[in-house]
């Protein structure tokens, strides 16, 4: 009986913890859930600035981003086959490039270009697409 009580009282423990660190409100939890439930996603091709905005009173909350080519028809007018056939093209620096100019900010601006991202697959033209949300809070 000693070992239950013992842990049913560090569950009680930490669910206090939990709540007092929140200030007893679920503003955390609350914009995890929005952002999980409403997100943008949008797309630059190579050459061009992308530009990422919330409403009044939220911030940007980068969620997934990639500079590179993973299919063939996303910016793809005026191309040569060759300049879309690598379809698994990923710049590795694009989440935290994209998050540290646009993390807890109403709007940003960023350029698709490979001065900002380096070129992770020569001759092929490319395009960044973010996947983001607003939060009330940032944290």
């Amino acid at each position: 009986m000693g070992f239950l009580s013992f842990c049913l009282t560090m569950i009680l423990l930490n669910s206090s913890l939990l709540i007092s660190a929140n200030g007893g409100h679920g503003h955390d939890h609350d914009d995890y859930e929005h952002c999980r439930r409403s997100t943008n996603s949008v797309t630059a091709c190579e050459g061009s600035v992308l530009r990422l905005s919330c409403p009044g009173h939220t911030k940007i909350k980068i969620l997934a981003a990639n500079y590179g080519r993973t299919d063939k028809k996303t910016c793809n007018i005026n191309l040569s086959p060759r300049q879309v056939r690598n379809t698994n093209c990923r710049s590795s620096n694009s989440l935290p490039r994209v998050s540290a100019r646009c993390d807890g900010c109403e709007s940003c601006y960023v350029p698709a270009t490979n001065g900002v991202f380096s070129d992770p697959c020569p001759r092929t033209y490319k395009y960044l697409t973010v996947k983001y949300c607003c939060r009330r809070r940032w944290s």
